[in-house]
């Protein structure tokens, strides 16, 4: 089995004041070290008893008056498909500028800019279903059909997360381990996020502004590139597994780590398509 392990660290923080006209955003700077080891033990898994999860990146705003609608929408799917969907909530676009003193909170990403853009996403609420193409994103009324149009039946492969996090240094480490389940003769890639639940700040519905609204799924950053990183082997044969290991400091960040996961997610560079993704609590629960 080849291992490749990723230590991303973020060593640089910068705070700026953004302006409602300002498109830059100020966020870390993260630093590859290769050859890190990944000291955790992944359980064998069982073939048979893994299942095909579904991920949707959800392009939304705290401006946007009809994006309250689509977390409605995506909360009553999470219901009917449980853990085997997996939500990243980026904050894209105009709406999700910051603006004035009630919408001074910035939630974009650079990350999330990038995969808005490759998508071409010009109106939201909307949202893409496992990185398929679709230009401008599926609007809201559309999710719950393109969700059951997946075929998931098809497993190709296994995610397994576990997650380490260090209170004295505020570090989380993301330890993931990659199983093929059928044969696929080309590379792959791995995309790892950070969201979080339950970020308290002002969101526009309608004619309202409601200051203590809760904002879930929020991407917070990217441990990979937004595309992901190429993984080592060139052709994989069932039961080939490969194992890395990223890590970040939640230092000089806001987030509550008990109310973060990782979310990762295994590409088909060929067909651009998301073959697995997996979430997982930074802090166990």
């Amino acid at each position: 089995m080849k291992r490749i392990f990723l230590n991303i660290i973020a060593f640089v923080c910068m705070a700026c004041l953004l302006l409602s006209g300002c498109d830059k955003i100020e966020g870390d700077f993260y630093q590859i070290v290769q050859n890190e080891d990944v000291t955790v033990t992944f359980p064998d898994i069982n073939p048979d008893e893994v299942y095909r999860k579904i991920l949707v990146e959800e392009f939304t705003g705290h401006r946007c008056t009809n994006c309250p609608q689509g977390h409605q929408t995506l909360e009553s799917l999470h219901q009917q498909y449980g853990d085997t969907l997996v939500t990243v909530g980026i904050h894209y676009g105009a709406l999700a500028k910051p603006f004035g003193s009630m919408f001074s909170y910035d939630f974009r990403t650079e990350e999330g800019n990038q995969i808005g853009d490759a998508f071409s996403i010009d109106g939201i609420p909307a949202a893409i279903v496992n990185r398929m193409d679709k230009s401008g994103g599926w609007p809201r009324e559309q999710w719950a059909s393109v969700l059951r149009d997946v075929d998931r039946s098809k497993v190709s492969a296994a995610v397994q997360l576990i997650n380490e996090y260090d209170v004295a240094s505020k570090t989380l480490k993301a330890n993931v381990k990659v199983t093929t389940l059928k044969a696929i003769d080309h590379q792959l890639r791995l995309i790892l996020f950070v969201v979080e639940d339950g970020i308290v700040k002002p969101q526009k519905d309608g004619n309202q502004d409601i200051e203590n609204y809760v904002h879930n799924h929020v991407l917070r950053c990217a441990l990979t590139d937004a595309f992901g990183f190429v993984l080592t082997n060139g052709s994989w044969n069932p039961g080939d597994s490969e194992t890395y290991a990223a890590s970040i400091s939640f230092d000089g960040h806001d987030w509550i780590p008990e109310n973060c996961q990782v979310v990762a997610a295994l590409l088909d560079p060929i067909t651009s398509e998301v073959l697995q993704v997996e979430k997982a609590n930074v802090v166990n629960r």
